[in-house]
């Protein structure tokens, strides 16, 4: 067997210092968040509320979710990799380890047979309780007789939609007499998913790339998937070594969120944990670039954050000026939260950084904006018609650090509101 070898300068590694013990020791607790955008949500152990000045009770919720946990978007997404292993297998380049390898990507494309882009069991679940969980932290917004009106809006893609029926339907059964109105189609997209393509420019590929070189060495892996690794690697299509491997550990990140649906092997047993950590730390890079506001994409996503909080803005000045609506519901993408929250500064998304140090920085994708991930804005008044707002990001209490709250983690809404306004 032949063996490659990749010299690998310990100067390009010095250019990235790596986060420390407390990212490694997250992952291992659960390695299931090496995935990143494709790690399927946590919902909280327990629900922890600061309890409401004296006087204030919640009477409305402005919601905005992504979709739950999903099989991968496109069938290519999968094939792409699973295709190459067939052509390399015909070329009997393939080892022990390389044909378990390539029998669990063969298994993960026949889950994805007219389903690719669905949401998976898993995903409607996370809905379910993300929605049970509301309605019990805030039962009386459900209650009230004179707002027994929600609206949940959608994206059209069918992911969404599905989300959207989970949570609803969850609602409904735990009151019964809400009226819900459902709506989705392209009319809906300009407040919801103004930005559902996501977005790289030639910094983000030149900074993945030398992150992905200086991180990531393929020595180990090619030799324990090829007979041959130097005939193997003139057989990747498009890929070089680094970028096909990269796309392997991505595409095996989708198998927990179809683990209520199939029993699939296991894609991240074929990479060591430190290859896994550093293919998760220069994936985390991509995502945060690909759609948060940083020094390298010149805060391109302000327009979709921008869009999106305008319909929270009016929707809630209406309840506040006293409709009928309890709750205000919208299904979307990563593409549209993400932008949200990094155009409003929240907690994790306060520093406008380089995309290279987004972990450096604290910021894990799969703490941030895993399946399912959600913002809530919950509204408090008081009998004065005096209204607070307290914000939730993924059922957790935060804040906007650019912004002081008025007590504990409630923001007047006056304040809250000027302060959306002001935003550039």
């Amino acid at each position: 067997m032949k063996k490659i070898f990749l010299f690998l300068p310990t100067l390009l590694l010095a250019l990235l210092p790596l986060q420390g013990q407390d990212l490694r020791t997250l992952l291992r607790e659960n390695p299931e968040r090496y995935a990143n955008i494709h790690h399927s949500y946590e919902a909280p152990e327990a629900i922890s509320d600061t309890p409401a000045p004296k006087g204030y009770e919640p009477f409305y919720v402005s919601h905005y979710g992504r979709h739950g946990s999903r099989y991968m978007t496109s069938m290519n997404s999968v094939t792409r990799v699973s295709h190459i292993f067939d052509s390399l297998d015909s070329l009997q380049l393939l080892t022990d380890e390389g044909k378990q390898l390539h029998a669990a990507l063969k298994a993960l494309e026949a889950s994805h047979e007219g389903q690719a882009g669905y949401l998976s069991l898993r995903g409607g679940r996370e809905h379910q309780g993300i929605a049970r969980r509301l309605y019990e932290r805030v039962p009386g917004v459900f209650r009230q007789p004179d707002r027994g009106h929600i609206v949940a809006e959608s994206s059209y893609i069918q992911r969404c939609i599905q989300s959207l029926a989970n949570f609803t339907m969850t609602l409904k059964s735990m009151a019964p007499q809400l009226d819900i109105d459902i709506y989705a189609g392209e009319r809906f997209m300009k407040h919801i998913a103004p930005g559902t393509s996501v977005k790289r420019n030639a910094s983000h590929y030149a900074v993945f790339d030398s992150v992905l070189y200086a991180r990531f060495d393929p020595t180990r892996v090619m030799n324990a998937w090829f007979t041959d690794p130097w005939d193997a690697a003139q057989h990747l299509g498009k890929y070089d070594v680094r970028s096909f491997i990269y796309h392997v550990f991505y595409v095996g990140g989708i198998v927990q969120c179809l683990a209520d649906d199939y029993d699939l092997p296991d894609i991240y047993r074929f990479f060591t944990e430190d290859e896994l950590y550093a293919l998760c730390l220069t994936d985390n890079l991509s995502h945060f670039d690909s759609m948060a506001n940083t020094v390298d994409n010149d805060c391109r996503f302000n327009e979709t954050g921008r869009k999106i909080l305008a319909d929270f803005i009016e929707k809630a000045d209406a309840a506040v000026a006293g409709n009928n609506v309890a709750a205000d519901l919208r299904f979307g993408h990563d593409s549209g939260l993400m932008p949200l929250l990094s155009y409003l500064r929240v907690e994790g998304y306060e520093e406008l950084i380089p995309m290279a140090e987004a972990a450096e920085k604290g910021w894990y994708c799969f703490e941030q904006m895993p399946m399912g991930s959600n913002l809530q804005l919950i509204f408090y008044k008081n009998p004065k018609g005096d209204v607070l707002v307290k914000i939730l990001r993924n059922e957790k209490e935060t804040v906007i650090p650019a912004l002081k709250p008025w007590k504990g983690p409630y923001y007047r809404w006056k304040d809250l509101r000027d302060y959306f306004i002001s935003l550039p």
